[in-house]
């Protein structure tokens, strides 16, 4: 069963907003375990305007930000939290590796797992793909923090 959702949606989950929130959608999950997200780069996208000038490329660390924001969603959803109730915190970045490199017009798409938590704090796995090519894979932990 596919479970989709909006980014208004999204904005109810987690407490990121334009320019930094990098998920339009959540294509499909399963609670607890793990989330698909999308998110359209086009070329206005503020992030391209400094990097690089006449080659703009997406900063792999935004790559990387985004699974971690797939990854808040996919807790939210979840536990039953909100952008209200809940930040969530980088707490370390570990094995990163970037495959493919995202221009203006790609579209992201990104698979996160989670692998194991303890005591609000969460580890997982992700991959992103440009265009159905893998462009990025980590492992990264985030600490939840209850407002």
């Amino acid at each position: 069963m596919t479970q989709t959702l909006s980014r208004s949606k999204i904005e109810e989950l987690i407490p990121h907003r334009k320019p930094i929130l990098l998920i339009d959608e959540v294509t499909n999950w399963e609670a607890d375990k793990w989330l698909e997200s999308q998110h359209y780069f086009s070329a206005d996208n503020p992030h391209f305007n400094g990097h690089f000038p006449g080659n703009p490329l997406l900063p792999g660390v935004l790559i990387v930000e985004a699974m971690a924001q797939s990854a808040a969603v996919l807790i939210s959803l979840t536990r039953g939290l909100n952008s209200e109730t809940a930040l969530y915190l980088f707490t370390g970045i570990e094995d990163v590796r970037f495959k493919a490199q995202l221009t203006p017009g790609n579209t992201l798409t990104m698979r996160v797992e989670k692998v194991r938590e303890k005591m609000n704090i969460f580890q997982f796995t992700g991959t992103a793909f440009v265009n159905g090519e893998r462009a990025c894979t980590a492992s990264f932990s985030a600490k939840l923090v209850l407002k």
